[in-house]
């Protein structure tokens, strides 16, 4: 996301906004769990917390989760020593934060649960030429050339810097291809049925995670993710659903961010088609939408959508640019069903860990750099595409651009920034969600009590909640 890696319906109306949205107006947070007892005292507080919703995250696309099961082992979300890896605490937790009147979602993927090391590296750090923002990793681990971004340095710390400890074979996942299932076969048909005049898809099944997979610059590397959903003949697109029934969540979560996706299967000689990846994006959104249909009807869906995913014109690599715009036209049922209606649970847009730095072209427009601009102005972009989308806001330091390398031109959300966005912005928008309730704030910077309470007042004037806070855990 969220890496660290959404007011009021007469206002919007006021506003001239055309596009349909979600019938009741929500704030929402998500959730970096790192124990149960954050979320115990979530759930002791939930009657006044200053949220409506909040996003568990996360589980692995590479989860699984057999339906009545009762275990968060397999799942990437294991949160203590317990046989069931802490099941029965959360499942109460959840329980008592559903009957305190917050929705609960189970988020899958999240930053480095997207994150393909040596993909990432070859075609998006590294595939547009030395002058693009993250070069420096290559340059400064690498020695200036892909060739020396090995195992040894993670391929150059383009996932995560070396700070965080993280493992090749344990700490990313893609968002895998099931070609066992049934319903991944489905979900594939149905997206070839909707490919009309476009390109044809073309599927990576043979992209598995825990084995070696040749890329295209003829380079073998390890398939991040768990073999274990294959092992045992599960699909994640289904047991994410399973899971979140069992635990009494009102939905589920898809946050998908797989640029390095994009940039290895472009076609096109600059600029370049992402139309691959709109492909891919679709078929998990169908998967989990039909298993929702079938196991779970009343069950909500959201995902986390890119700052740049509404925005139309031509696409020059590196991030997800158009990806939910495109996604919009060809499968529009599939925006509709999370973003109207009654499993609506929203079209999350991450307009945050933005950048100014003009010299990489990242402010959308000349002279538009200011964080409160930008996210005015991405925001428009899914207004103008007819997508019932989600303000997002970010607490703290950003994590892009990269805070020791380049925060001259990060975009914190200051308390002057919050005011703004709030006032202007987020009237045209019936949700506004933030990254992330235990994420400190610094000096001048909006705490996530103060960003809730004042969403909260925007959002739901006069409800008691709007004075609580977002309570402190041991």
């Amino acid at each position: 996301m969220l890496r660290s890696c959404v007011a009021v319906l007469s206002v919007a109306m006021l506003m001239g906004t055309a596009v349909e949205a979600q019938d009741t107006n929500h704030v929402g947070g998500y959730l970096l769990v790192k124990s149960t007892d954050q979320l115990k005292v979530l759930a002791a507080n939930a009657k006044t917390l200053p949220i409506t919703r909040l996003w568990i995250s996360f589980v692995s696309p590479t989860l699984t989760y057999v339906n009545g099961s009762n275990t968060l082992v397999g799942t990437g979300l294991n949160l203590t020593s317990d046989a069931d890896g802490g099941f029965a605490q959360v499942k109460q937790y959840v329980q008592q934060i559903e009957a305190g009147g917050v929705e609960t979602f189970i988020s899958m993927g999240g930053w480095n649960y997207n994150c393909y090391p040596y993909l990432y590296m070859q075609y998006s750090v590294g595939g547009y030429g030395t002058s693009t923002p993250n070069y420096w990793k290559i340059q400064q681990y690498g020695g200036g050339s892909v060739s020396g971004c090995t195992t040894a340095n993670q391929y150059c710390w383009v996932c995560e810097p070396a700070s965080e400890h993280t493992s090749l074979d344990k700490s990313f996942s893609i968002f895998p291809e099931p070609g066992h299932s049934a319903s991944w076969t489905a979900a594939k048909k149905y997206v070839q049925a909707g490919a009309g005049n476009g390109p044809a898809p073309q599927w990576n099944e043979d992209m598995i995670p825990g084995t070696q997979w040749k890329a295209p610059s003829g380079v073998s590397s390890l398939v991040p993710g768990s073999t274990q959903y294959i092992k045992m003949n599960r699909n994640p697109y289904e047991d994410i659903v399973y899971l979140a029934k069992d635990l009494g969540c009102t939905g589920v979560d898809v946050d998908y961010e797989e640029m390095w996706h994009a940039d290895t299967f472009k076609t096109g000689n600059g600029p370049w088609d992402l139309t691959q990846t709109v492909y891919k994006y679709a078929a998990i959104l169908k998967n989990v939408e039909s298993t929702i249909k079938t196991v779970a009807p009343a069950m909500k869906l959201s995902t986390a959508a890119g700052a740049v995913g509404a925005w139309s014109g031509n696409w020059w690599g590196g991030n997800l640019k158009g990806v939910w715009l495109k996604v919009n036209q060809m499968y529009p049922d599939l925006m509709q069903f999370m973003a109207t209606g009654a499993n609506s649970g929203g079209v999350n847009v991450m307009t945050y860990d933005l950048s100014s730095n003009e010299q990489y072209h990242e402010c959308p427009e000349d002279g538009v750099c200011a964080l409160d601009q930008q996210v005015a102005f991405y925001m428009n972009t899914y207004d103008e595409a007819n997508i019932a989308a989600s303000v997002g806001y970010e607490v703290g330091t950003p994590a892009y651009p990269d805070p020791t390398h380049d925060p001259s031109h990060q975009l914190p959300l200051t308390n002057q920034m919050m005011a703004s966005i709030i006032s202007q912005t987020q009237p045209k928008h019936k949700m506004g969600f933030f990254w992330e309730l235990y994420k400190p704030a610094q000096a001048g910077q909006a705490t996530p009590t103060q960003l809730a309470q004042a969403l909260c007042n925007a959002l739901l004037p006069g409800n008691s909640r709007c004075t609580g806070v977002i309570p402190p855990y041991q």
